[in-house]
């Protein structure tokens, strides 16, 4: 049996080693920018049946966070509104149905923060009294569960 390999002109050589080169860059760059002090933790947070998935999120102080916001309801639109006056916290917005959007959270001070949705048809409960409350807890550091021994 005879295996036959294409003989590659000087041309696709040097444009596939340029690829690599391309890639291997790109996938060493994306490494060390997460370990960088810009590092931005990005949280995706699902909307729909009337409540946030995960509905308690712990943050590290002053690390910056983007909270990508997915509204998995085909109709309903949602709401992500997070207020404090205390910490200058005043995030208000709107998700329509299927949608999603991006909300960059920076400089957070230690505390706990409830977050809920705001909408509500007339005559009906509003979708926090449904359910739709979640709390956002910002500590000094990450806080795991330890069993004691």
């Amino acid at each position: 049996m005879t295996y036959l390999y294409p003989r590659l002109s000087l041309k696709s050589t040097v444009y596939r080693t340029l690829q690599f080169t391309v890639l291997l860059a790109s996938l060493l760059t994306a490494g060390w920018s997460q370990a960088g002090p810009g590092y931005t933790k990005v949280i995706k947070v699902t909307l729909g049946d009337y409540r946030y998935m995960p509905k308690d999120i712990q943050l590290i102080i002053d690390q910056p966070v983007t909270l990508h916001l997915v509204n998995v309801d085909a109709f309903t639109p949602h709401n992500f509104t997070l207020e404090d006056d205390s910490d200058g916290l005043d995030v208000n917005i709107d998700i329509p149905a299927g949608e999603s959007v991006d909300v960059q959270l920076m400089a957070l001070v230690a505390g706990r923060h409830i977050f809920y949705c705001r909408n509500k048809l007339l005559f009906m409960d509003s979708h926090r009294e449904k359910g739709m409350e979640g709390t956002l807890t910002v500590v000094p550091e990450l806080q795991t569960n330890k069993t004691a021994k």
